[in-house]
């Protein structure tokens, strides 16, 4: 519907609901005809308010200009009435008395009666205004936390591939018969964070799944030296966000697992309870203080990890870190929503 059809069905709805209220005082044929004179007195009141009055007086902080013109305008308006009603509308409505040109009574009247539609209707306009502003902000909000979760995801360690792929290089070289079976765990690894990751939600199953394809590759990677437990409990169909868990679990073997730990042990708890998800990632690490440890408190990986946790889950996570001498340990609740 145009703009033009769309201002005239809004004055005639004005006009037929004026007329219906004031045929209670009088009778209804009288006001039809009266408001052919007082509905485009409506219309110069608001067209006037909205498209010269406000956004070149108001809007630009000409404040003084702005009543002074309210007053003049409001002032022309209320004379047309009376010299409508000099003309022929006092007669028409039987007003044999004489009836003053305007005092500051009348003129008050009067400017209330015919400026009540323009606020009425700029009152309607800001308020669906701020409400596509509100929509439109909730948009790019919406965009912008889609775009950072991307980014986000995008940040799983690239040293674990490249580590992967030169371990994968020296068996294939070696002809090692390990080397199927790291090819088989990457693929599953690498579908499920090109892929799969790119929903907004996937089961803990999943989850669960990527995590042993990337525990079996780290098997494979540091053989007897590391002990590993990964222990998981719960309805596995319960939904999760892609990632969440798997990259503090890919966290804790990059500053669990370093060459200067002689026996790396990692612990992964995985449970759901009443649709809650728990999860508890510990490991041993690194006796010499200094940039490693720092990293890892501070560092991409687990910074990363937490705002995950705020944009995907506000108000419904809970995070314990406990940063001991010789482990780290990472506790997590994850609540379904309400």
């Amino acid at each position: 519907m145009s703009t033009f059809a769309k201002h005239l069905l809004l004055w005639v709805a004005i006009y037929v609901v004026y007329t219906y209220m004031m045929s209670f005082y009088e009778d209804w044929h009288g006001r039809m005809v009266a408001n052919l004179v007082n509905v485009p007195l409506f219309m110069i009141a608001y067209y006037l308010l909205a498209y010269v009055q406000i956004p070149y007086l108001y809007n630009k902080g000409r404040i003084g200009w702005f009543v002074i013109s309210i007053i003049a305008s409001s002032f022309v308006i209320g004379a047309i009435c009376r010299i409508n009603g000099y003309m022929w509308m006092d007669a028409f409505f039987g007003k044999t008395h004489d009836i003053p040109f305007m005092t500051p009574g009348s003129y008050l009247v009067k400017t209330v009666r015919y400026y009540t539609p323009a606020m009425a209707i700029l009152a309607w306009n800001s308020h669906e205004a701020r409400r596509s502003e509100l929509e439109r902000m909730q948009l790019l909000e919406k965009e912008k936390i889609a775009n950072e979760l991307k980014f986000l995801k995008a940040q799983i360690n690239p040293h674990f591939l490249f580590n992967t792929l030169n371990n994968l290089y020296s068996y294939v070289v070696n002809q090692s018969p390990k080397a199927p079976d790291m090819i088989m765990q990457l693929s599953g690894i690498l579908d499920y964070v090109l892929y799969k990751s790119q929903k907004g939600e996937v089961t803990l199953q999943e989850e669960v799944d990527t995590i042993e394809h990337f525990l079996q590759l780290e098997r494979i990677r540091y053989g007897d030296r590391l002990q590993v437990d990964f222990h998981k409990a719960g309805n596995l169909a319960t939904p999760v966000s892609p990632l969440i868990l798997l990259s503090v679990v890919e966290n804790a073997f990059k500053h669990g697992a370093s060459g200067d730990i002689d026996s790396p042990k990692i612990r992964i708890q995985i449970k759901e309870e009443q649709g809650t998800i728990l999860g508890r990632i510990w490991n041993t690490k690194s006796q010499h203080q200094g940039e490693l440890n720092d990293a890892y408190k501070e560092g991409i990986g687990l910074s990363n990890f937490k705002r995950q946790l705020d944009l995907i889950y506000p108000e419904r996570h809970e995070l314990r870190i406990e940063d001991q001498e010789d482990s780290f340990c990472v506790s997590l609740s994850i609540k379904p929503a309400a």
